[in-house]
């Protein structure tokens, strides 16, 4: 068992703390986190973004989405810690298997409280929520611990937050002024009767206030809390994130302490109504709020508004998005020209890609760590390369190349499947059924009232032929110089949390993932409009062209054929223009018709 695992389990015993659970987030219910924050990864070794950790003195285990199986798989042998594969049949959820501890030990000591602990601060209420009602209404002998922060105090040599200092989004970039969506916003409190919103999720705070800075990796955030009601706007933030003030436009907002939001959130008039989100409202925050506060737990206005991005967002977005296919381009060429002269490796692409987005003066960073997995590699859905897994990528087979840059006027997220030598006919294939898949969400017209899970239907359908298959989502929404998985807006087999509205940009990214061989994904980030018919279609925003060598031409469609050569012939033409001579020339041939 991991050293850090059996350092917990002394505390808990300290404590009387009969199960220690451990998410991922931090105090705002954030998917990608402060390195401060990442007390799973410590304990645990699992470096993906996504997982949750329970331990008792008896066992550990970790659970995680489809994207990280084989990651996690690697990354837990020889720790002691079992894996829990989100969504396998019979692989319970973390408040159902921790609502199983607690039955167990009530059958074997019935006068024993069972103790759950957890830092009530990184844990959602939602989740906080659910598993209390669900103790509570079995009537089991259980109580919770919401105040302590063992991993903390394992972690002996935690790094601390330094609070980075916020920058100004021009009106130009953003669109639209923050008092205009403080106005919409609370029309929108009134329409719901709540008199106050509080604003939990740091990229609704950065938006809101047309704020960026970066406190949190790869997503220019910072620590924030809003409180909104009908006369004021409370701003709570760390020493140091407005080190020269707010901006002359933002007067009217009253900049306080950032724990003062707890005691401000107490203080609240009973009567009153609250709106909040539960996904990113922690509990001991949720806990906090008086009795005879009404509570609206629902999606803010905020984050609703959000994801629909205004002329200014989308121009912004696909001026990015150009200066994007110009470096991931360069890349590509890169790769394929020097495969037999110059040696390279997973980390090494990563580099060049960084580098070659960072030339641009209007990339300030990349948008999340790139996922370059060659061969065997590329079939972990979410891998990123590390010294001690970097591969050498030799001249032959897959590259899959996940990225993405943030720029100052968007955010941009691309996957390339890249030949790096001679294929072999199963890769030919696989690919192409991948494209085929990816064409059916491109080509997709949503009807006025069609749930969107229609579209991933339509998706997967394309590669039900061949076998084939992918465990994760469809699509994501993107953020406006933002964090690159945006919510709530999304496309999944199961459910879509909003409808999809014009205006939305979101991802179409199907892959094939053959274990232990290779892995395909191809992704772009598109645009959604309404047509004249009222059909909603999307447009791709993302401007690279596919791995033409990679396509079986034979299995396509006319329809499709001619998807591709248009899209190529826009790319060409988009491109073209920005680029030295010789890219150029590599270009033509690359988007030359099929």
């Amino acid at each position: 068992m991991k050293k850090e695992i059996i350092a917990l389990r002394q505390l808990m015993a300290e404590e009387g703390i009969d199960a220690y659970f451990v998410p991922s987030g931090d105090f705002h219910g954030s998917e990608y986190v402060n390195a401060f924050f990442r007390t799973r990864e410590f304990l645990s070794g699992f470096t993906g973004s996504a997982g949750e950790l329970i331990v008792t003195q008896n066992g550990a285990w970790l659970w995680t989405d489809g994207r990280y199986f084989l990651q996690a798989a690697a990354q837990l042998a020889g720790s002691g810690i079992e894996l829990m594969k989100m969504g396998e049949e019979g692989v319970p959820k973390t408040d159902e298997f921790l609502l199983k501890l607690v039955e167990e030990s009530n059958k074997v000591n019935p006068e024993k409280k069972y103790i759950i602990g957890f830092d009530g601060r990184v844990v959602t209420s939602k989740f906080g929520k659910t598993l209390k009602e669900k103790l509570g209404e079995s009537d089991h002998n259980a109580g919770f611990r919401l105040d302590v922060d063992l991993g903390g105090k394992v972690w002996t040599d935690r790094p601390e937050i330094v609070p980075s200092c916020v920058w100004e989004m021009p009106l130009a970039t953003a669109g639209l002024d923050t008092k205009d969506k403080i106005e919409a916003i609370r029309d929108k409190m009134k329409a719901e009767g709540a008199d106050h919103l509080l604003l939990t999720d740091l990229m609704e705070c950065a938006w809101l206030l047309n704020l960026r800075a970066s406190d949190v990796l790869y997503t220019p955030v910072f620590f924030a809390f809003i409180l909104i009601d009908m006369d004021s706007v409370n701003l709570y933030v760390m020493d140091g994130t407005l080190a020269e003030g707010l901006p002359e436009r933002l007067s009217y907002v009253q900049v306080k302490s950032y724990d003062e939001i707890y005691a401000d959130v107490a203080s609240l008039n009973a009567g009153s109504r609250l709106w909040l989100d539960p996904d990113t409202c922690n509990c001991t925050l949720y806990d906090s709020i008086p009795e005879g506060v009404e509570t609206r737990e629902a999606y803010t206005p905020a984050a609703l508004m959000k994801m629909i991005k205004n002329e200014a967002e989308i121009e912004g977005m696909r001026r990015a998005h150009v200066l994007d296919g110009i470096a991931v381009s360069k890349l590509i060429k890169w790769v394929k020209e020097t495969a037999l002269t110059e040696p390279k490796t997973e980390l090494g692409v990563s580099e060049k890609l960084r580098d070659l987005r960072l030339s641009c003066d209007e990339c300030f960073d990349q948008s999340f760590e790139t996922i370059a997995g060659y061969g065997p590699n590329g079939a972990i859905i979410h891998y990123a390369p590390t010294p001690e897994t970097d591969a050498e990528v030799r001249p032959e087979g897959f590259l899959l190349v996940d990225s993405g840059g943030q720029y100052r006027g968007g955010t941009t997220d691309i996957t390339r499947t890249i030949a790096a030598g001679p294929l072999t006919q199963e890769m030919i294939d696989d690919y192409t059924y991948a494209l085929k898949a990816h064409l059916a969400m491109a080509n997709f017209r949503l009807g006025p009232g069609v749930d969107a899970t229609e579209i991933d239907k339509a998706v997967r359908a394309e590669m039900a032929p061949a076998g084939l298959n992918f465990n994760h989502g469809l699509s994501h929404g993107v953020g406006h110089v933002l964090s690159v998985h945006e919510g709530p807006n999304g496309i999944r087999k199961d459910s879509t949390p909003v409808p999809l509205e014009a205006g939305m940009i979101m991802s179409n990214e199907p892959g094939v993932y053959i274990e232990g061989a290779f892995g395909i994904r191809i992704e772009n980030l598109v645009l959604f409009s309404r047509a004249e018919d009222g059909y909603l279609i999307n447009e791709p925003l993302t401007c690279v062209p596919y791995e033409r060598e990679a396509i079986n031409k034979d299995l396509l469609t006319d329809e499709e054929v001619a998807y591709v050569d248009d899209y190529h012939k826009w790319v060409r033409e988009t491109l073209t223009p920005l680029l030295d001579e010789d890219t150029a020339a590599w270009l033509e041939k690359e988007t030359a018709a099929l």
